[in-house]
């Protein structure tokens, strides 16, 4: 059954489930009252069980297109964004559905914004599907991930998975994920976000409770000398373990970090740490940070340029369109093996020059 949290009375009146009912007083609405979806026009049943939280559900998910069976996560996280914007007396609406693109906003937000809470995992292109609609609206949107359990706050290696990559917010020159444990009544986000390869990533945790989170919502800052010596403390253990995992590869002579370190000179067993660090923009091009870097210094010995490198498909590219940021990327480790001469490859002076780097991109 599809779950909602605002339905009409046979009158043309909305009941919102955000109110404050005791379920004294849901269970005599519902004796006197039937209830209809408000973007369908089906009959819809008011639920009031012990486990799930009080809500409106249609019989039959085949009548109303705009939506799938909602968790208790999902319903619970709607009702305390609604429940945030009305304690700052800003205009928000419940499961708004906007027929001009079809979809239904978790919660549009004074008209003009809209927050999507999103819980279970989703095609991506349905995350670019949907921003692309919002956007032709000429409507801001934010997506949130709804958590069950939060992280200590610090920075640390993060799963991110593809569709929720989607969702990263960009703004200022920074990025990161908003999320919502509803549980806790606490937002978290990561942020300063370094790619490692696949779904890892690298990036700093900090929590804001509910009542002390502003709208429009607080952005994270920039990482401090400090917290960016550890974002390379933490890089550098997940790139000696990606380089220890390539010791047992089979078929060795095809195998790319094999031959690229033949090809280089270098021991692959006392591998330079100019090898392997972490650079912003860097989910832009695929494969592990190892591996592209590598393939970079390789290229710089050759004389072969950055576009020359991405045109040939000997770095690929996460996506097409991301073939500006990728430059960008490799134009910042090609400055930084330009910085890094040879004898010089000391963790201090190293992290000094990526730290910069860093900055320049922020």
């Amino acid at each position: 059954m599809e779950e909602i949290l605002v339905a009409r009375t046979e009158a043309g009146n909305l009941i919102y489930l955000t109110n404050p009912y005791s379920a004294k007083e849901l269970t005599g609405l519902k004796a006197v009252h039937q209830f209809f979806c408000p973007d369908c026009g089906s009959k819809v049943l008011l639920k009031i069980g012990e486990i799930k939280i009080p809500h409106f559900a249609h019989k039959s998910t085949a009548l109303c297109g705009n939506g799938e069976p909602e968790s208790s996560l999902h319903l619970q996280g709607k009702m305390l964004l609604h429940q945030f914007f009305a304690d700052k007396r800003i205009s928000a609406e419940l499961e708004t559905y906007l027929p001009e693109i079809r979809q239904r906003a978790d919660v549009l937000v004074e008209r003009k914004s809209v927050i999507e809470f999103q819980c279970s995992p989703i095609a991506s292109t349905d995350v670019v599907r949907r921003s692309a609609a919002y956007s032709r609206l000429g409507l801001h949107f934010t997506w949130i991930v709804g958590i069950k359990e939060s992280r200590e706050n610090k920075i640390q290696i993060l799963n991110i998975k593809e569709y929720q990559r989607e969702m990263i917010l960009r703004q200022d020159h920074l990025s990161y994920l908003l999320l919502l444990n509803p549980a806790m009544k606490q937002f978290q986000y990561y942020s300063n976000l370094f790619h490692i390869s696949g779904s890892r990533w690298i990036g700093k945790v900090a929590s804001i409770s509910m009542d002390l989170q502003s709208y429009p919502f607080a952005m994270p800052r920039p990482l401090a000398r400090n917290d960016f010596d550890s974002v390379c403390a933490v890089f550098l253990k997940a790139r000696n373990d990606f380089i220890k995992s390539q010791f047992f590869a089979k078929k060795r002579y095809q195998n790319p970090f094999w031959i690229l370190c033949y090809e280089l000179g270098l021991d692959m067993r006392n591998l330079p740490e100019i090898i392997g660090v972490p650079i912003r923009g860097a989910e832009s091009v695929a494969g592990n940070a190892v591996i592209w870097q590598l393939q970079l210094a390789r290229a710089k010995r050759l004389g072969i340029s950055n576009e020359n490198l991405l045109s040939s498909g000997k770095i690929k590219l996460q996506k097409q369109q991301d073939t500006d940021k990728a430059l960008r990327v490799l134009k910042d480790y090609a400055e930084f093996l330009d910085k890094m001469e040879t004898g010089e490859w000391m963790s201090a002076k190293q992290r000094d020059v990526l730290y910069d780097i860093y900055c320049k991109s922020v």
